[in-house]
């Protein structure tokens, strides 16, 4: 699902006049940072020396650290994880799988986890994970769900939370608590199982 990063981010600068490039700068230094030494390592002070933005103007628009990395996270890897809408729902949930293996390949999943575990203890950034990650992309996933269901290819009856919850909440998993490579071939034999045990759909 594909989300613009600025929920959180217009609550901190209404009224204020903002700059895309200063923006981009922001995102752009601290990423960078985050990928070079981890999450801790992108610190305001570093952000702001990257960027040459001064640290005035970034706390304008993020409230610390952190919430610059994630926005700047999302930022980068929302556009690459469309819904595409395939003919059978069970498809359309394998490429959306396949697409966020994909995009967290390396060292965006080693961020991600970072920053899951930080947002454990730093409200701010729980909320704008929630907001710009969470909730998007699973609204999209409901209407896909909908659709399905009104035309006849899931039950009416079929538990549309339970069902995304099977589906993300084992990529998740796997994310962090890496046992096993997240790859294509997982996310195609994943989805398609939980299709055949949780909603009775058959393999092609």
């Amino acid at each position: 699902m594909s989300t613009s990063p600025t929920t959180t981010r217009s609550k901190l600068t209404a009224g204020r006049p903002r700059s895309a490039e200063v923006t981009r700068a922001v995102r752009a230094a601290a990423l960078a940072l985050a990928y070079e030494g981890g999450a801790p390592f992108a610190t305001i002070e570093r952000i702001a020396a990257s960027s040459g933005v001064a640290k005035t103007s970034i706390y304008r628009r993020w409230p610390n650290a952190a919430s610059i990395v994630m926005d700047a996270f999302l930022a980068e890897v929302g556009p690459k994880i469309r819904y595409r809408r395939k003919p059978r729902v069970e498809e359309t949930f394998v490429d959306s799988v396949r697409q966020l293996v994909a995009a967290l390949k390396g060292g965006r999943g080693d961020l991600l986890r970072h920053l899951l575990a930080a947002a454990q203890s730093d409200p701010q950034l729980l909320q704008a994970f929630q907001n710009n990650w969470i909730a998007p992309r699973r609204a999209q996933a409901m209407a896909v769900i909908v659709e399905a269901q009104a035309e006849g290819q899931l039950a009416a009856n079929i538990d549309a939370d339970a069902l995304v919850d099977a589906i993300y909440g084992a990529v998740y998993y796997r994310l962090m608590i890496p046992y096993e490579e997240l790859s294509a071939a997982y996310a195609r034999k994943m989805v398609r199982q939980v299709f055949e045990g949780v909603v009775g759909g058959r393999r092609s």
